[in-house]
């Protein structure tokens, strides 16, 4: 049998890190046994689902390089056969009209006991135009089990499976009988999910059961935030397509997400075509992944350090609102300057923010940088005086040039570096200041020095 997987989101917000995991594993799955990895957009409810959100799910896999196979399903599409199934069920005595109104429901609910509808044996002398839902005729006294490709094996006692809507009484199919018999039409091998969908799991595999479908089932463990809680929506805010516009790199995504549950002996890195080789479901952890914003910084700065300094160039001249401030520096010069900022760069937007703020100071200091400023003002004219003495403006002129003041003036090499670097940068932190002094030149080096 092929393996075919599919991603089957809600397309009520955008992608984040959470979707984009169960998508991933489901891509690493299909792709390591030679199979398919589908979509399917699940947009039946239209009071929440956007076309904004389905495009964003669409451009946030393509991102990540999580290539589709076939066509793009939308289970709006699908709702007749769907409620052919539902017909289907009725007429094998699998599923049951139920009459019911609202009041009775609720008293149930109420009670916190099993629902027991007393319309699940009636197949005659029903209500006519009276409202009424269908229930799936859920066994009375058969335990559930899955054989979890993650979990293992999981049982649920016959009495905690109500008989559960698969009709609502407006006509419309329930996501548990849409879902259902979408995979059942998709061919779907593995059904690759969160564990929060456990329960629903159970409750589906009635009607896989009744269809004679029999897929995998792998339930993939939640994400807790910093603070080992259940990742929640607010902690969950980043959507996969703002981490793009914050400068993060997609193999850095993936390398992140894919260690959030698996892992490969002590390896942090992995490339795309590493983790296809030696991916598994069974070494996929049961315990919750914790999220770590320093991790995932770590291996963006990773491979923004592996990524050529023209790449990146080519990158911030498409992406800049400011590229008019690009254009302070030469091309050669923002070459270097890339090559400056990218080992301390978290994103590529920080390396985007360094240059843009070098090429043109206008900061006003706080109070602790006047401090830092105050008692540089009496070795501003040596300074003036012995760049402008520089016959040949290089790296090597220049910290000797630097040196020379410190040893003239009998001071402390920080008490000089710090205030001419916050003069020079805006800051008293950075890379090579002999580096940045030679690629600004003489005459804007004196310009900033006079402020």
């Amino acid at each position: 049998m092929s393996i075919i997987t599919r991603f089957a989101p809600s397309p009520s917000g955008p992608l984040h890190i959470g979707g984009a995991r169960t998508a991933l594993f489901n891509y690493l799955h299909a792709k390591k046994n030679n199979g398919k990895f589908r979509l399917r957009i699940e947009d039946t409810d239209k009071d929440r689902n956007s076309a904004e959100s389905t495009k964003s799910i669409i451009k946030g896999l393509e991102w990540l390089g999580l290539d589709i196979d076939d066509k793009i399903i939308y289970q709006s599409k699908n709702k007749k056969e769907h409620l052919e199934v539902a017909k289907s069920l009725l007429s094998r005595g699998l599923a049951y009209k139920c009459f019911h109104d609202k009041e009775f429901i609720h008293r149930f609910k109420s009670s916190k006991k099993r629902f027991y509808s007393e319309w699940r044996d009636k197949q005659s002398n029903l209500p006519n135009n009276q409202d009424y839902c269908i229930r799936i005729k859920a066994p009375l006294d058969e335990s559930q089990t899955l054989n979890d490709k993650i979990q293992g094996k999981v049982n649920v006692n016959a009495n905690e499976i109500d008989d559960y809507i698969i009709v609502r009484s407006d006509g419309s199919p329930t996501f548990l009988l849409s879902s259902a018999v979408d995979d059942l039409r998709m061919n779907i091998s593995d059904i690759i999910r969160g564990d929060d969908h456990l329960t629903n799991s159970f409750r589906q595999k009635i009607i896989f059961d009744f269809l004679n479908y029999r897929p995998n089932f792998a339930h993939i463990s939640l994400i807790h935030n910093e603070n080992n809680q259940k990742m929640s929506k607010r902690d969950n805010a980043v959507s996969i397509l703002k981490y793009k516009s914050d400068g993060f790199l997609p193999e850095a995504l993936i390398n992140y997400m894919i260690r959030l549950g698996w892992s490969y002996g002590d390896q942090e890195i992995f490339s795309i075509d590493f983790i296809k080789e030696k991916f598994s479901l069974d070494k996929l952890g049961k315990s919750p992944a914790k999220f770590d914003n320093k991790k995932l910084n770590f291996l963006n700065n990773f491979y923004i350090k592996e990524m050529s300094n023209e790449k990146i160039l080519d990158h911030l001249k498409k992406n800049t609102e400011k590229i008019e401030k690009l254009d302070f520096f030469s091309q050669v010069d923002l070459l270097e300057l890339i090559d400056l900022y990218k080992d301390r760069s978290s994103s590529l937007n920080d390396i985007e923010f360094n240059i843009l703020k070098l090429s043109s100071i206008t900061k006003s200091f706080t109070k602790e940088e006047l401090n830092i400023l105050e008692g540089f003002k009496k070795y501003k004219k040596t300074f003036k005086d012995k760049f402008s003495d520089i016959i040949e403006w290089n790296d090597l002129n220049i910290e000797e040039t630097i040196k020379d003041v410190v040893n003239y003036h009998d001071i402390s090499f920080k008490l000089v570096a710090q205030p001419l670097r916050l003069l020079i940068t805006g800051s008293i932190f950075g890379p090579s200041i002999y580096k940045i002094i030679r690629i600004l030149g003489n005459d804007e080096i004196i310009r900033r020095i006079n402020r």
